[in-house]
């Protein structure tokens, strides 16, 4: 009887310090166009809690066939024990760390993207107040889909690289100044290369705002090749806030292998490139609507000099206003000399304008604001973009350049009616010229250059739409209608089979979710998504349309 009691008490007082938390994620597709998936992720969390110490682990199973990007999975997918304690936690499994706001390491896992730099192994933290360690070890294996490989599918990837890192970051507080080193070493096997990055930073925080400063450095060596490529970035920021207003300003210029417009993006050529496990601290501004989306910027680590500016405050007690300046451009001007080989000449500190350096540049107003009686919410605003995202040919005798550009008009409206209705409307207007402008030297005296343009769409001048409403009721139910059209046909940018971009210039699409609970979601959408590019936090990549289908996604808290 003794023994029976004490079994009861032993589990009774376990389980009471355990927490098991799962999560169910079901989703279906199917469209006209074969952009079928069939998706089920079950993830688990087990934490075992006591004075001293807690015990977690972390179990993602998957299974995808096919799902709705990259590859099939079946089994599990993801893991991660942990041991924490108060000032030092080790962790084995599936690693995400981030050193030095990402510009020597920034694991991240988007499985919408299907973009994931975790590495499988160890991984050591220990803090105290002023003084953190960062430690960690363990294998990547990573994957994209790109076309500068052959088998280019936009859902499924093509270029595969494993690779094995190790390294430590070390962060010091004195004096008011926040000082970090970290040292990292990539090998990548199966090619031969080794890579060397190191970083220092230094911050600090001041009753006005702050400043950041980070220089990187990384050294590629590859077997059998004689030369080695060392690359370089610098980073600094600066917000300040007077009263209720902040300016905030950002400057990077990043060197770490620069390549002319020929070998540019040559993935298997370019050993020295930026990792996928950096990312910048800051990028481009992340627009939220749906348009504006799909002209969002990755910042280019490997040749880049860039700058952004942003000022925001209220107008008065219910407004607000911002303004954005980013201007971006490659750190050499590229110009051919004899034969046709490329040459570079260094730009100044500052980002350039001229059509040679890539240059970028955005301009972005934005208002936004409630009624007085707070019921109404509104955000607007104006954006216009200009950028040269090619660089074909630039010699004596003719140039030629791919450019984009935009001028964007979005607005959204939010109404709460008071009672169990809420309602949302998103409207935006687009005019997007994209194509080669292309230039013939005039070798004469009074006669001018001569200037022409080619579009690659079916119109000069491409017009998109986009219409949202959404509406939803007592916080259950939430229906969605979305309309999409432009004017122009995207069939000449379609190079394969798999209809990347879909060419029927209109895309409408309805749906439906129901909340049964705090738990329980359902939901159910019927319609086409035009293709474009999705972006999140600045990661980027370009997803194909899905044309007159079903897509049933069930999310279940089961606890």
């Amino acid at each position: 009887m003794n023994s029976l009691i004490t079994f009861f008490l032993f589990f009774s007082t376990l389980y009471s310090q355990v927490n098991i938390t799962n999560e169910l994620e079901i989703r279906y597709g199917d469209s006209a166009n074969d952009y079928n998936y069939n998706e089920l992720i079950f993830d688990t969390r087990i934490s075992l809690f006591k004075p001293n110490y807690m015990i977690e682990g972390i179990l993602s199973f998957e299974r995808s066939n096919p799902p709705e990007i990259g590859l099939d999975e079946r089994g599990l997918r993801k893991y991660l024990i942990g041991y924490y304690k108060e000032n030092w936690s080790l962790e084995f499994g599936d690693i995400y760390q981030t050193w030095g706001r990402g510009l020597i390491l920034n694991q991240l896992d988007y499985q919408n993207l299907d973009f994931d730099t975790g590495a499988e192994g160890v991984g050591f933290k220990f803090s105290k107040p002023n003084l953190s360690v960062n430690l960690i070890v363990g294998d990547l294996a990573l994957s994209k889909s790109t076309t500068s490989h052959s088998g280019y599918n936009p859902r499924i990837p093509n270029y595969f690289i494993d690779q094995f890192i190790y390294g430590a970051d070390f962060n010091h507080f004195i004096n008011g100044f926040n000082y970090g080193l970290s040292i990292l070493a990539v090998e990548e096997n199966s090619q031969d290369i080794n890579h060397n990055l190191s970083n220092f930073r230094i911050g600090k925080g001041y009753s006005a705002g702050d400043i950041f400063l980070s220089l990187i450095r990384k050294d590629s060596k590859k077997d059998n090749f004689d030369q080695n490529k060392q690359g370089s970035g610098f980073y600094l920021s600066n917000t300040n806030y007077l009263s209720n207003w902040s300016i905030t300003t950002s400057y990077r210029s990043m060197k770490i292998d620069i390549n002319d417009p020929i070998s540019r993006d040559n993935l298997s050529e370019n050993f020295g490139n930026a990792l996928d496990i950096q990312r910048s601290p800051t990028g481009y501004y992340l627009h939220t609507f749906r348009l504006l989306s799909r002209t969002t910027q990755e910042v280019n680590l490997n040749d880049e000099v860039g700058l952004e500016f942003q000022v925001s405050g209220p107008l008065n007690s219910n407004n607000f206003v911002a303004i954005n300046f980013m201007k971006s451009s490659s750190t050499k001007q590229w110009y051919q000399i004899l034969d046709g080989e490329w040459a570079g000449k260094e730009n100044s500190f500052f980002p350039t304008s001229d059509n040679s350096a890539y240059p970028f540049e955005e301009i972005y107003l934005e208002f936004s604001g409630y009624s007085k009686n707070g019921n109404i919410y509104y955000k607007t605003g104006i954006d216009f973009q200009n950028e040269v995202f090619n660089v074909l040919s630039n010699s004596s005798e003719n140039k030629s350049y791919e450019i984009n550009k935009s001028q964007t008009v979005p607005l959204l409206l939010s109404f709460n009616t008071g009672s169990k209705w809420s309602y949302e409307m998103q409207l935006e207007y687009q005019k997007l010229k994209t194509g080669f402008k292309n230039i013939i030297i005039s070798d004469v005296v009074g006669i001018d250059d001569l200037y022409s343009f080619h579009s690659l769409l079916s119109e000069k001048y491409q017009i998109n739409k986009f219409i949202s409403f959404s509406t939803n009721f007592d916080q259950k139910w939430t229906f969605n209608f979305l309309v999409e059209t432009t004017n122009a046909d995207e069939s000449k940018l379609n190079n394969d089979s798999s209809e990347n971009f879909d060419s029927s210039n209109s895309w409408k699409s309805f749906g439906v979710s129901y909340k049964f609970d705090t738990d329980d979601t359902l939901q159910v959408f019927y319609g086409s998504v035009r293709g474009g590019l999705d972006c999140t936090n600045g990661v980027c990549r370009y997803i194909q349309s899905f044309d007159d289908g079903l897509r049933i996604d069930y999310t279940s808290n089961l606890n």
